[in-house]
Formats: C-alpha cells, sequence, structure tokens
C-alpha cells in the first residue's frame, strides 16, 4: 500500500504545472548561462568577433568540464534549493486545502505512512530539477564543443561519474524539501512554507554564514554544517571528465564526504519525523 501512495503522489506530482514551470527554469538557465559567455568570449568588446578555442573560457562552455554546469546551477545551494523549496510549499500546503490529507485518512491510512508517502514521491521531482539543466545544458554546449573543437569528445567524459554526480547533487535537495514540508505541516500555510524555507536558504545560510566566516576561528566553521556546507562539500566530488582527477574533496573544500553524507541525510530524517510529530497530533477536522 504505501509504495501504491508513492505512485499516486508522483502521479499527481507530474500532472501539477508548478514543476514543468521549474523544470522549464531550470534548463532555460542552463542554457542562458553558457550562451551568454560563448557570445562575450567571441567579442572583444567593440563587435569584432575573436574566437576563443583554449583557456578557462572553452571549459566552461566545452565538453566535458561544461557538462558539470548544469549540476552545479541544480545543487541544494544553489538554484536547485531555492526552487524545490517552492515546489514543495506550495504543493504540501494546498494539500490542506483541498482536504486530500483527510480523504487518506479516511481511508485507514495511518498519519506517518501517510506523510512518508508525500515525501517519498519528493523524491522524483529532485531528481528531475538536476536531469533537467544537466540535459539541456549539455545539448547546448554540444553545439558549442562542435564549433570550438570540431567534434565532440565523448571519450574524455567519464558519464558514470556524471550519473553519481546527478545523484549526490539531487540528494543535496532533500534538507531544503524536509524543512519545507516540516513548516508545511505545522502552518498548514503556502506562505509560511515558502517564507520560510526562502529565509532560512538565504538569509541564514546566505548572510549569516557569510558573517560568521568574517569572524574567522571555531565560528567559520559552523557553515561547513549547515545544509548549504554539506551540498558544497558534496559538488566538490562532482566530476564529469575522465582525467579530472580523484574527485576527492579536501579539507580546504569542506566536511569530508563521510561527514557530509550522513549530516544531510540527518538534517533530511529530523525534519520529516519532526513533520510527522505534529502530523499525528494536528486537528483535521472542520
Amino acid at each position: 500500500m504505501f509504495w501504491q501512495m508513492v505512485a499516486v503522489e508522483q502521479k499527481k506530482l507530474t500532472r501539477r504545472k508548478i514543476l514543468w514551470i521549474e523544470l522549464a527554469m531550470m534548463a532555460a538557465a542552463a542554457v542562458f548561462i553558457p550562451l551568454v559567455i560563448y557570445l562575450a568570449s567571441q567579442s572583444d568588446g567593440s563587435g569584432n568577433l575573436v574566437i576563443t578555442t583554449d583557456g578557462p573560457v572553452e571549459e566552461m562552455i566545452a565538453w566535458p568540464m561544461a557538462l558539470r554546469l548544469g549540476i552545479d546551477l541544480a545543487s541544494g545551494g544553489g538554484l536547485g534549493g531555492l526552487l524545490i523549496v517552492i515546489l514543495i510549499g506550495t504543493l504540501t500546503a494546498q494539500e490542506y486545502g483541498w482536504r486530500t490529507m483527510q480523504l487518506w485518512l479516511s481511508n485507514g491510512i495511518s498519519r506517518p505512512v501517510l506523510l512518508l508517502a508525500k515525501f517519498t514521491a519528493v523524491l522524483l521531482p529532485s531528481l528531475l530539477l538536476v536531469l533537467a539543466p544537466f540535459v539541456a545544458g549539455a545539448l547546448t554546449t554540444a553545439v558549442f564543443t562542435q564549433n570550438l573543437q570540431g567534434s565532440l569528445p565523448f571519450a574524455q567524459v567519464d558519464w558514470w561519474q556524471a550519473a553519481l554526480s546527478i545523484g549526490r547533487t539531487a540528494f543535496t535537495l532533500l534538507p531544503y524539501a524536509a524543512l519545507t514540508f516540516f513548516l508545511a505541516v505545522i502552518s498548514r500555510s503556502t506562505v509560511v512554507a515558502i517564507g520560510g524555507g526562502l529565509a532560512y536558504a538565504m538569509l541564514i545560510e546566505g548572510v549569516l554564514v557569510q558573517l560568521l566566516t568574517f569572524v574567522g576561528g571555531t565560528w567559520a566553521k559552523i557553515g561547513q554544517y549547515l545544509p548549504a556546507g554539506l551540498s558544497n562539500s558534496l559538488a566538490a566530488l562532482n566530476r564529469v571528465s575522465a582525467s579530472s582527477g580523484t574527485g576527492l574533496v579536501t579539507q580546504a573544500e569542506g566536511v569530508s564526504m563521510a561527514t557530509a553524507v550522513p549530516g544531510i541525510a540527518l538534517y533530511t530524517l529530523l525534519f520529516v519525523g519532526l513533520a510527522i510529530f505534529a502530523f499525528r497530533r494536528q486537528d483535521l477536522g472542520g
């Protein structure tokens, strides 16, 4: 029954316009950024074209390194984290107004199972939010690569590592989804859920962490253990090139993978657990 509920929830998600709008936004960003870089690299500032075929600019718009653009864009500490907050806040809070929660419960589904099924369904949009910019960015930069290099260097791409990078990046979205999920459950409000999630991502992680960095010492390390810091540590592992080294994260880049993965999982389980705890005591009547 649990997986049937998950399948139903995922089917509902794929029918919602907001999901496809966000996927289109991610894909558009993955196209627009390399396009601007490419056009800028072809001009000397006075309208004359200057073809750039090597250097750091080419790495940003040509395979294999350019394949990382879409993946990095979708990370929990980037645009992906903000969009997953908007998506989950909208979908979860609206369930109360539509009374679909009560409908499931009236059919004998327990409250913990109901919420677990709803959050498990979040895994699909999390993955899609990474796949959309990866595919769009790959197709866009394939054109630039062909133009600059004359061919596509398929042999230089480590597709297995690229797949792992996509999975890792989707994983970094889960704490933000879980936090918003919790806020939506306790408030039953789309505004509170989205506002709270965005405030955390943009103010606490975006501003407070920067202030702590200026303080230095132990305070500066706190940011490494917040979801954004853990996400950046996993992002440091992402690689798509077959010749980009081991991809192991260094201490300067953040915490180790052995810390980042359990940390992200702990944040996710904590917020989902709090949501279930609150939901079990929630009055759904009226």
